[in-house]
């Protein structure tokens, strides 16, 4: 019935300093960038007098992958005011990027200024299929969830 993901999108705040984090800061590179309005867009997003800006990035060693869609609200202006939903709310809590050293770009990313929720931690997710596991959270600009796994060799 469904066929392979997408895109993630990721409603920001401000467009310029979300592209900014997720290009500069995570590296990812900005494949679109598209203002959409309308009836149509209203109608897809129940949203009346709908104008949006969608930003569409990538990690360019994967370009099969599905890329993140930041989207920004022009028209009519988010709700600045409401905190983002936490982990442990229902919806989506986090995505998630596979990194081939996870303890130097936490150190990377540290030193950049993204806070993290802790240190990297093992896990063990044979059962799971994914093996033994390091994976750390952190927030992006607006308070999403973002996680960096790292497969770990027995």
């Amino acid at each position: 019935m469904l066929g392979a993901v997408a895109h993630i999108g990721i409603t920001v705040r401000d467009m310029d300093k979300a592209v900014e984090f997720y290009r500069d800061t995570l590296g990812l590179k900005v494949i679109g960038d598209v203002t959409i309005q309308g009836d149509e867009a209203s109608t897809v997003t129940q949203v009346p007098d709908t104008k949006l800006r969608a930003v569409y990035l990538r990690y360019e060693d994967d370009p099969k992958g599905p890329p993140i869609e930041l989207l920004h609200f022009i028209e009519p202006k988010g709700d600045k005011g409401k905190p983002y939903p936490g982990l442990a709310n229902p919806g989506i809590t986090e995505v998630a990027f596979w990194v081939k050293d996870i303890e130097k770009t936490y150190q990377e990313l540290q030193a950049k200024g993204v806070d993290f929720y802790s240190a990297p931690q093992l896990f063990d997710l044979d059962g799971e299929g994914y093996g033994k596991v390091k994976a750390v959270y952190f927030r992006d600009l607006d308070g999403t969830t973002l996680e960096l796994l790292q497969n770990v060799a027995d």
